[in-house]
């Protein structure tokens, strides 16, 4: 489910209206960036994205999310209605160096 206006609204006062990479104030200027990117099986859902600046956004690119991300993504998300994606916990929870790993057998149970 992509996301809708109400999601955005919603992360953004999950997020304090900051981007979640550089966390200087993000705006009506906001992207969508996915934690999981697109290229690799990322979901365009709410319980997959965050609001970041394009810059930050394109900086990050097709990376993971770093452990501080993804527990930073897990603290805000932990009462919130737009929840987590399975994948997330999966790669949170991977032995180094073995994270892709766990991301590609989550995304494809989830199938």
């Amino acid at each position: 489910m992509p996301v809708s206006p109400d999601d955005a609204r919603l992360m953004d006062v999950l997020q304090g209206g900051r981007c979640f990479y550089c966390g200087e104030p993000v705006g009506a200027k906001a992207t969508f960036d996915h934690l999981i990117p697109q290229a690799y099986g990322g979901i365009d859902d709410p319980a997959n994205v965050v609001l970041a600046h394009r810059r930050c956004n394109q900086r990050k690119g097709d990376r993971l999310p770093t452990i501080e991300e993804l527990e930073r993504f897990f603290h805000d998300r932990r009462t919130s209605r737009l929840g987590v994606w399975q994948p997330l916990r999966a790669l949170r929870d991977a032995d180094a160096g073995q994270e892709w790993i766990a991301v590609a057998r989550a995304i494809s149970q989830e199938k």
